[in-house]
């Protein structure tokens, strides 16, 4: 026996250790090196390594007898079969089925009865609904010792016999690569003593297959019949190749967004609302000294055009020093008129208690809040002042919320309903009623037909816009709801609050799919990615987390008590809470949180 340069090291390692009176779990394991090589394991290696060898001549030697590295190199082989792209995958398909057959019979065959049943039982379901495999799968079920065999034909045969396997030359290439880089010497062996790997030359076949009807079709156009044959099906197998790769991307981890974090510092009015326009220009806050403050988050600054900045200062045709001078056509823009140069942030008031929600109008330069005060305003990001003023409830409204048309808008009350405005009348069209206690968020459905609320009452509500009716309810959280988030499919919700649980909701069905765990504080704002893979939430705790939210398919990460195997990833902010999550049409992850210094 011969021992490598490296493990004499490994051994004087473990020695040294030893002597130095550390634990088991600190040392190494004898048990677990491979100290040494048997003569037939270097004669091996050197056959693999020996550029003069033949392509199907691997090596030679007896089977390891040690049933995990067996295990594992069987499983190994079946992902790298698995993962692989067609023509590759097609073609290497067939060697897994004689590997595991001769690997089981190894096993009963060195009198490992136990291990060889549940390697049998852990990979023969790959085989089973295979028709030209079930009788061999069958017959192994009988095979527990070594004289077994003999009593199967199909098995006899299988062991006295090689099993052939065509391969083409650039897929017999890319198996011994992985053969090789890997050191999977029990595949090796198996391949060596047990199956025939020949190699077929698809041009050549081609050539041949020509020639041989040129001998008995006198037709001039036989040639390039046979030549469009074999261009259609390479054609084809690319085709197969690029939809395999598709799939593969289809099916892999969702892309993680960049983050952009946009911090409120020194927030000593309190912070009560943050909602960002569709294009992130612009940013407006709403706070509960009853003001709203928008801000531009482009280096163009805002300016108030349209209206006077107060009414102690009546403007005149002679006060150009106000008005847009273009020097380049020494004209003068008199639709623009100023108030000042322009600035990043601008003040609006008009509301007599803390603004709790504020929202955007697509498609319209307006800005809806709502208050204390039980009312709600609607705003011109153009005048920057007070435009329209709707009444209808009779307690402070909590949240509000545009349609994606933005020609109405909905938004919820402490009075235990949720009410849909048109922007052109000032009474609300439509009420919402049946929560049994505050309703604290509201949201649209992408095709604006429906709205879904959450309350205080620990239920989540889908409504008709049509016709106000009830179409969904949605049960189990253990406290109030505060986030609501719509897939931009329109399938799927998600809803969170002071649980610190995200349920993820099936609209078709009204089940729910999946319960998100993670998050060690309420949960404020929640967004689906615009390809509704992924889901980000955020909250008091200041971290942003991103969710894997897609259907049938297996979590990545390992489950624990705290945490779902969905998480993808989370990200701790310096902000103290997050109030706004925001995906922009580029995938980009817009945060807002705030910070009191």
């Amino acid at each position: 026996m011969k021992k490598v340069r490296c493990e004499h090291a490994v051994s004087a390692a473990g020695n040294y250790l030893k002597r130095r009176q550390y634990t088991e779990s600190e040392t190494f394991k004898k048990n677990e090196l491979k100290l040494s090589q048997s003569l037939q394991e270097l004669a091996l290696l050197g056959a693999m390594n020996n550029a003069s060898s033949e392509k199907n001549v691997i090596g030679f030697s007896s089977i390891n007898r040690d049933v995990t590295a067996i295990d594992q190199q069987f499983t190994r082989l079946k992902a790298f079969v698995s993962e692989a792209i067609e023509p590759y995958k097609s073609e290497l398909t067939h060697i897994l089925f004689p590997v595991f057959v001769h690997l089981y019979l190894e096993l009963v065959k060195n009198g490992q009865k136990t291990p060889a049943q549940k390697f049998r039982s852990r990979h023969q379901g790959l085989f089973v609904e295979v028709p030209e495999y079930k009788g061999t799968i069958e017959g192994l079920v009988g095979v527990l010792t070594s004289q077994d065999p003999s009593k199967y034909p199909n098995i006899k045969a299988f062991r006295e016999n090689k099993y052939t396997v065509r391969l083409s030359e650039d897929v017999f290439e890319y198996l011994l690569r992985y053969l090789r880089g890997n050191n999977h010497l029990i595949l090796l062996q198996i391949l060596n003593l047990h199956i025939e790997i020949k190699i077929q030359n698809t041009e050549k076949n081609n050539l041949q297959l020509y020639e041989d009807r040129s001998k008995n079709d006198t037709k001039t156009g036989s040639k390039g019949g046979t030549e469009t044959k074999a261009e259609a099906t390479a054609a084809e197998l690319e085709l197969k190749s690029l939809e395999c790769a598709i799939q593969k991307v289809k099916d892999g981890l969702p892309s993680l967004p960049s983050i952009c974090l946009y911090t409120f510092m020194n927030i000593f009015q309190g912070l009560s609302s943050v909602s960002l326009s569709e294009d992130i220009s612009l940013a407006a806050g709403g706070y509960e000294d009853s003001a709203i403050r928008l801000w531009s988050l482009t280096p163009k600054p805002l300016v108030s055009s349209g209206v006077p900045s107060g009414v102690s200062r009546v403007r005149l045709a002679c006060d150009h020093d106000t008005c847009i001078f273009d020097r380049c056509s020494n004209t003068l823009d008199t639709e623009n008129i100023l108030d000042d140069n322009g600035s990043e942030m601008k003040t609006m008031r008009a509301h007599s208690g803390p603004v709790y929600g504020i929202s955007f109008v697509p498609h319209f330069p307006l800005l809806l809040s709502c208050s204390e005060d039980t009312t709600v305003r609607a705003w011109s990001t153009e005048s920057h002042s007070n435009v329209a003023l709707y009444r209808g409830h009779n307690y402070p409204v909590w949240d509000i919320d545009c349609s994606a048309i933005g020609s109405y808008f909905v938004t919820a009350a402490q009075d235990r309903t949720a009410k849909l405005w048109y922007l052109d009348r000032t009474y609300p069209v439509r009420i919402f009623a049946g929560h049994e206690m505050d309703v604290d968020c509201v949201k649209f459905h992408p095709n604006a037909s429906y709205v879904a609320t959450g309350s205080s009452d620990k239920s989540v509500r889908l409504w008709n816009v049509q016709e106000g009716k009830m179409v969904r309810i949605f049960q189990g959280h253990r406290g109030t709801i505060f986030a609501l988030a719509f897939s931009p499919n329109g399938q799927l919700l998600a809803s969170a609050g002071e649980d610190r649980r995200i349920r993820i909701w099936d609209l078709g069905s009204g089940t729910m799919l999946k319960e998100l765990r993670g998050h060690i504080d309420t949960v404020y704002s929640l967004c689906f990615s615009r390809d509704n893979s992924s889901l980000a939430s955020g909250g008091l705790d200041g971290t942003i987390r991103l969710w894997d939210t897609r259907k049938g398919v297996a979590a990545i990460n390992p489950a624990d008590n705290h945490t779902s195997p969905e998480l993808l990833c989370s990200f701790p902010a310096k902000s103290i809470g997050l109030h706004l999550l925001h995906y922009s049409l580029h995938n980009l992850l817009v945060a807002i949180g705030a910070r009191q210094s």
